[in-house]
C-alpha cells in the first residue's frame, strides 16, 4: 500500500489525519494547560481558542502535502492569531509560549496513539513529524514577526497620537490632528472620519483625507446607515464596495467611489460615545494588521476623547463658577484643610478688605487680615469663622469689625462652613462676607434720631403741661367771675376748647413716649362694668358732636378687670376716628359682645374704605389717612397707635376690616382678667 492510501483499522494514523480526527482532544488538552497560566485566565473560551481550529486544519493540510505533493499555505492564520493576542494584551513571550504548548500537546498525544497501535513505518512517521516541526517553526516565526512588527507600528502610532493630543484641550482642535496620525500610519487608508454621539444622534466632528469636504453638520441616527449600525451593534463592521452599498449615507463616500470601509465604535465602559471609520479608494478590504492597528488607535482616541470631554466640562464649570464668584455681591473665600491655605477669594472679598487677596499658606498668615473684637482685642487666627469651619464648626451671621487696607474700619457679616468629601472628611472651608458698614452706620444714625425725637417729644410734652394748665385755669376763672360780657365769655370758651385739644395732644405724646421708651403703656386693672363705661364715653362724644348719631348694641355680661381710664381712651379714640372718616349724617355704631372669657368691642362707620396699601401700617405712629376719606383729621396721627398699645397692655388684640360695601370696622378683643386671675378648669 502506498503512503497516500487509506489506513486500516488498528494501524497508526498519519499525523495529518490524527490532527484532524483528534482536534477536539488536542484543543481540550491545550486549553487545560493554557489555563494554568495567569495571562489566559481572563479570556473567555471562544476568545482563548480564537483561530486555533482553523490553524490546526491548515497544519494538517500542509503535513499531508508530504504524501500528496500538493502546494498548501497557512494563508495568514499565524499572523491573525498573533494580532488577536496582541489586541488582548499578550506580550511576545506569552504568544510564543502558547505555540509551544500547542506543539507539545499535539506531539504528546500522537506519541500516545503510536504507542497504542504501533509505529507502523518509522521512517514515514519521522518524516511526518519533521515536516510538522518545520511547518510549526515557520508558523511561530511568522506569528512572532507579525506580532513584533505590528506592536512596533502600534507603539509608534500611539506615541504620535499622545504627542498630537499634548497641549490641546478643545475637541475641534485636536481631533483632526489625531485622525491625521491614523491616516499617515496606514498606506491603504485614504480617509478617516469621526462621528460623536449626542443622545441618539451621531454628528460629524472631524474628517481627514478625501472626506475633508464633508459638511460638519452631517448627522445620522443610531441604527441608521453603516455608521449608525456600528453604533447600534457596538462592534466593528466592514464593507467592500462602500460607494454602491445602500447602507452608506455619506454623500462624499458615494461620490468618491470608495471601496473598502471599516467602522469601529468608540466606547467608554458600556457606553458608545461615537464611531470612527477608515476608507480606501483602491483596496477592497483592509488587512487584519491594519484593522487591529485602527482599533487600537481608536481605543486610545476614545480614552483621550473622554478625558478631553471631562476637561472641557471641568473648564466650563470652572468658568461658570468664576463668573458666579465674580458677579456675587458677597465676598467669598476658600481655605484648604487641614493647613488653612487660602486658595481662592473673589473680587467682592477684595473690595470688602480694600486690598488684594492674600494667599495665606497657613492659619498664622491670617494675622494679615485684621479683625477687632467689641472690647478692642484683635482677632487671633483661630478665631476667624473660616478657621473654625476647618475644625468642623458652622458659623452663622457673625458680625466682625475689620481694619481695611486703606486704614478705615468696616463691619462684615460672616458665615462659614466646612466642605466635606464623599467619606465625610473635611477637605476645605468656605466663608462668605457681607459688607454691612453702611447699614450699621445708617442703623446707628436711625437709632440716635429716633431716640432724640422721642426724648424730645417727651420733654416738650411734659414741659408744656404747666403753662397750658395756667391758661386753662385763667379761662375758667374768667367764666366763673360773672363780670364778663357775652363776647368775653365766648372767647374764654374758645380758649378752653383749644386748651382741651392741646391737652389731648400732649397726653398722646406722653403715651407714645411711654410706649416707645418705657416698655409699653402702663395699665391699672380694677373691676369695670364695660357697658356702663361705654355709655359714659358715648355721652361725652354726643356732647362734643351734637349733630352726629351714635348707636350702641350690647348682649351679655360685661364685668371684668380693666383700666377704666385707658379703656375710655380706647373708646374715645376709636369713636373720634370713626367721626373723622365718615360722612356727615351717617351713624357711628358701637357693638359689645359677650364671648365668654373675652369680650369684643366693634366700632363701625360708613364712608370710603381705608386703601388696601395703608392697612398694614394703620397702627404705626404718625400715620394719617389719605385725603378724600371724610373730614380732615386733627391730631398727630398717634390715636390708633395708642389704642393698639393699650389693647396689647391688656393682653388683647385689635383688627380692622374695611371695604367699599361694608364700611370700616375696628374690632377689639380683651380677656376679662389678667394672667394673675386665670384659674384651671378644676378650680
Amino acid at each position: 500500500m502506498g503512503e497516500g492510501g487509506p489506513q486500516r483499522p488498528g494501524r497508526r494514523m498519519r499525523l495529518c489525519d490524527f490532527i484532524r480526527v483528534s482536534q477536539s482532544l488536542i484543543l481540550a488538552e491545550w486549553e487545560r494547560e493554557a489555563r494554568s497560566h495567569p495571562y489566559s485566565q481572563g479570556l473567555s473560551r471562544p476568545r482563548l481558542l480564537d483561530h486555533l481550529p482553523d490553524l490546526l486544519d491548515r497544519m494538517a493540510n500542509m503535513v499531508e502535502t508530504l504524501h500528496t505533493g500538493e502546494r498548501q499555505s497557512m494563508e495568514g492564520l499565524p499572523e491573525v492569531h498573533a494580532l488577536e493576542r496582541l489586541e488582548v494584551g499578550y506580550d511576545l513571550e506569552q504568544v510564543a509560549h502558547e505555540y509551544a504548548l500547542l506543539r507539545a500537546c499535539i506531539l504528546r498525544l500522537y506519541e500516545v496513539h503510536a504507542e497504542q497501535v504501533g509505529m507502523g513505518e518509522p521512517a514515514v512517521m519521522l518524516r511526518e513529524v519533521r515536516r510538522f516541526n518545520q511547518i510549526f517553526d515557520a508558523a511561530v516565526s511568522t506569528a512572532v514577526t507579525c506580532y513584533a512588527r505590528t506592536r512596533e507600528r502600534t507603539l509608534v502610532a500611539l506615541d504620535r497620537i499622545s504627542e498630537a493630543a499634548l497641549g490641546t484641550e478643545v475637541l475641534d482642535t485636536f481631533l483632526p490632528k489625531l485622525l491625521r496620525v491614523i491616516l499617515e500610519s496606514t498606506e491603504s487608508v485614504d480617509s478617516v472620519t469621526l462621528m460623536l454621539r449626542e443622545e441618539n444622534t451621531l454628528r460629524m466632528r472631524a474628517s481627514v483625507g478625501v472626506e475633508e469636504a464633508l459638511d460638519a453638520g452631517f448627522r445620522l441616527q443610531v441604527g441608521e446607515g453603516f455608521v449608525g449600525k456600528v453604533a447600534a451593534e457596538r462592534r466593528p463592521l466592514e464593507l467592500h464596495a462602500a460607494a454602491t452599498d445602500p447602507l452608506v449615507k455619506n454623500p462624499v463616500l458615494r461620490a468618491r467611489s470608495i471601496r473598502a470601509l471599516y467602522g469601529v465604535p468608540l466606547s467608554h465602559g458600556s457606553d458608545v460615545i461615537g464611531v470612527a471609520t477608515m476608507s480606501s479608494l483602491t483596496a477592497a478590504s483592509f488587512s487584519t494588521e491594519d484593522k487591529l492597528l485602527f482599533r487600537t488607535m481608536v481605543q486610545r482616541i476614545s480614552a483621550l476623547l473622554f478625558q478631553a470631554r471631562l476637561q472641557e466640562r471641568e473648564q466650563s464649570q470652572r468658568r461658570l463658577l468664576d463668573a458666579i464668584l465674580t458677579q456675587l455681591p458677597v465676598g467669598v473665600a476658600v481655605a484648604e484643610a487641614p493647613s488653612g491655605h487660602l486658595i481662592l477669594g473673589n473680587q467682592a472679598f477684595e473690595d470688602i478688605w480694600r486690598h488684594p487677596f492674600i494667599h495665606s499658606p497657613d492659619l498664622e498668615g491670617y494675622r494679615k487680615y485684621r479683625g477687632i473684637h467689641p472690647d478692642g482685642r484683635p482677632f487671633e487666627p483661630q478665631e476667624w469663622p473660616i478657621a473654625r469651619a476647618l475644625q468642623g464648626e458652622v458659623v452663622h451671621a457673625m458680625e466682625i469689625c475689620i481694619l481695611r487696607g486703606d486704614g478705615t474700619r468696616g463691619v462684615t457679616l460672616q458665615n462659614s462652613a466646612p466642605l466635606r468629601d464623599a467619606q465625610g472628611r473635611i477637605i476645605a472651608a468656605v466663608v462668605t462676607a457681607l459688607d454691612i458698614t453702611d447699614h450699621k452706620a445708617a442703623e446707628e444714625q436711625q437709632r440716635r434720631t429716633v431716640e432724640f425725637r422721642e426724648r424730645f417729644l417727651g420733654i416738650v410734652s411734659h414741659d408744656l403741661r404747666n403753662p397750658l394748665n395756667a391758661v386753662r385755669l385763667s379761662a375758667e376763672a374768667i367764666l366763673k367771675s360773672g363780670s364778663t360780657n357775652p363776647g368775653q365769655a365766648r372767647n374764654a370758651r374758645r380758649i378752653l376748647g383749644s386748651t382741651e385739644r392741646m391737652r389731648r395732644m400732649i397726653a398722646d405724646l406722653l403715651d407714645f413716649t411711654r410706649g416707645q421708651l418705657g416698655g409699653g403703656i402702663p395699665v391699672n386693672r380694677q373691676p369695670v362694668e364695660l357697658l356702663q363705661l361705654t355709655r359714659h364715653v358715648l355721652e361725652e362724644l354726643e356732647t362734643g358732636h351734637p349733630g352726629r348719631v351714635f348707636r350702641l348694641e350690647a348682649s351679655g355680661q360685661f364685668l371684668g378687670e380693666w383700666d377704666p381710664d385707658r379703656f375710655a381712651q380706647v373708646l374715645g379714640n376709636l369713636g373720634k376716628n370713626a367721626l373723622d372718616y365718615s360722612p356727615e349724617g351717617t351713624p357711628v355704631d358701637f357693638r359689645l359682645r359677650d364671648e365668654g372669657a373675652t369680650v369684643c368691642l366693634e366700632v363701625h362707620n360708613e364712608g370710603a374704605p381705608i386703601p388696601a396699601h395703608e392697612l398694614p401700617y394703620i397702627f404705626e405712629p404718625y400715620q394719617r389717612a389719605a385725603t378724600g376719606r371724610g373730614h380732615s383729621a386733627s391730631g398727630l396721627g398717634l390715636g390708633l397707635f395708642i389704642v393698639q398699645q393699650i389693647v396689647q397692655a391688656h393682653g388683647g388684640t385689635i383688627t380692622v376690616h374695611s371695604t367699599e360695601a361694608e364700611g370700616t370696622t375696628f374690632a377689639v378683643r380683651l380677656p376679662r382678667y389678667g394672667a394673675r386671675h386665670e384659674r384651671s378648669p378644676e378650680a
